[in-house]
């Protein structure tokens, strides 16, 4: 084999180790844990308003899609308030798992796992299962339902991101508090266990309601300015 050959190889190789880094979100184990523990939780919420949009979905629901016979390929219930968050679950384990041995292997994830990442069954699950259980039940799918699911994704994505989040990140938590000492960390761990819990317990008011309601804001201005007055008030040298 000549050098120019190797050479390419080791070019190849080496791109495709940086691809891996960029598009597989390398994460430390038990942040890849925590994030799928998360995100499966986020993906079984809907289930909460499919309870409580019970009554007003039919037994048998139709789907709009036709079979070749010519009859309508309607589903039960019960597929559609459990079978579709499962299905999520279901699906985001898998791309969560994927990553996971694509970032042990540093090899380049598929592009539908790439596509995906680790948030995109979350967000396929509270708004279009939400959106399918609105339509079901016949009831409108309003921007008083999809703002604070927005509210509590975001939530989950800023939580997971400031929960490890290193100095030279471009977006962190730059306050007197956070340079003392070891404040950084702390801070930081702690905004992101606050922001992951507050955006997990939104989404799951806005299924049991099914609309917004002031908790939910009391609850994302509560969880936004703890990480603060737990620094401000953190004596310097606490682990």
């Amino acid at each position: 084999m000549s050098s120019k050959v190797k050479k390419q190889q080791i070019m190849d190789r080496q791109a495709e180790i940086e691809a891996a880094r960029l598009f597989g979100k390398h994460v430390n184990r038990d942040k890849a844990i925590l994030l799928a523990v998360v995100t499966t939780v986020a993906c079984a919420l809907p289930a909460l308003l499919g309870l409580r949009l019970w009554q007003d979905i039919p037994p048998i629901v139709p789907t709009g899609l036709v079979l070749s016979t010519g009859e309508d390929d309607s589903i039960p219930r019960a597929v559609v308030v459990f079978g579709l968050p499962g299905l999520m679950c279901l699906l985001n384990g898998i791309c969560h798992a994927q990553l996971w041995l694509n970032q042990k292997r540093q090899t380049l994830p598929r592009t539908p796992v790439r596509m995906v990442g680790r948030w995109g069954f979350p967000i396929l699950s509270v708004l279009f299962c939400g959106g399918m259980m609105f339509q079901a039940a016949h009831k409108p799918y309003s921007a008083l339902f999809v703002t604070p699911c927005a509210l509590g994704l975001g939530l989950l994505i800023l939580g997971a991101h400031v929960w490890d989040c290193p100095k030279n990140a471009q977006f962190a938590l730059r306050f007197s508090f956070t340079q003392r000492g070891d404040s950084w960390q702390a801070v930081h761990r702690f905004a992101g266990w606050t922001w992951l819990g507050a955006g997990l317990v939104v989404l799951g008011l806005t299924m049991y309601a099914g609309t917004s309601t002031l908790a939910m804001g009391v609850v994302v201005l509560l969880a936004l300015a703890a990480p603060f007055a737990y620094g401000y008030f953190r004596p310097t040298g606490l682990k």
